[in-house]
């Protein structure tokens, strides 16, 4: 969400940078932490894009929100980008999504027209006060990213670490509510109008989600689980059992 041509402008370099470093990926249950690569497709902002009551969807909705702007005038600020900003926030509220960013991008170039801009009165703290309250983490700088320094590199790797950690944390958040959500669906295949095939679709988006993140064992033990269950059925069948 934000200024899209200023993120068009970074998406080249965020979109080749982002997969770079590995991330270790701890989950619970007391499973091994693993490394992995972060590949993220990035959609524009979207109201219908958000997750609905009930879905069952792991890949298909976006899980972290971010807003971009290079807002540097407090009268712009106070006029439209807080206005937008409140939009965008009370959205996600609206869809109980907690997941988000502010990223504000610098330049020297752009700070040069502006007089009498002090660190107490930026647009960061103006961000932070207005919208993060305890969260202050949840607004960050990047400066200059379009230049070739080391300051600009460096502002980069503090950004895209932050992006890693947090796509990661609501991707875990994400994964962890799909299984609980899926181990109960499991759990009512004795009811009556319970449908296998509705529940191998489930579970098989868990497979892929493994396979994408090139976890196959994980995605295999999907497999394997789905085999069982429905040989399992097969057997009740031929018993005389129903087959659901």
């Amino acid at each position: 969400a934000g200024d899209q041509n200023l993120f068009t402008s970074l998406y080249p370099t965020l979109s080749q940078q982002l997969p770079r470093e590995p991330m270790e990926w701890r989950r619970s249950y007391g499973r091994a932490p693993k490394m992995i690569h972060l590949e993220s497709n990035f959609v524009q902002f979207k109201e219908e894009l958000l997750p609905k009551e009930g879905n069952k969807a792991l890949l298909t909705f976006p899980f972290l929100h971010i807003y971009w702007t290079e807002c540097c005038d407090t009268e712009l600020y106070k006029t439209t980008v807080k206005d937008d900003i409140t939009k965008w926030q009370n959205v996600l509220k609206a869809h109980n999504s907690v997941d988000w960013l502010i990223v504000v991008v610098e330049s020297d170039a752009k700070k040069k027209n502006k007089t009498n801009i002090l660190p107490r009165t930026s647009i960061v703290d103006k961000i932070r006060n207005d919208f993060c309250n305890k969260q202050s983490d949840r607004c960050v700088v990047l400066s200059d990213p379009l230049k070739d320094s080391s300051r600009s590199q460096e502002s980069w790797n503090a950004f895209l670490t932050k992006l890693r950690t947090l796509l990661l944390m609501s991707f875990t958040k994400n994964l962890g509510k799909f299984e609980d959500d899926m181990r109960t669906l499991r759990e009512k295949r004795t009811e009556p109008g319970w449908s296998f095939c509705e529940y191998f679709m489930v579970q098989e988006e868990l497979a892929f989600v493994f396979e994408m993140l090139q976890q196959f064992e994980d995605a295999l033990v999907q497999y394997d689980e789905l085999d069982a269950l429905f040989s399992q059925y097969v057997v009740n069948f031929g018993a005389g059992g129903k087959c659901l």
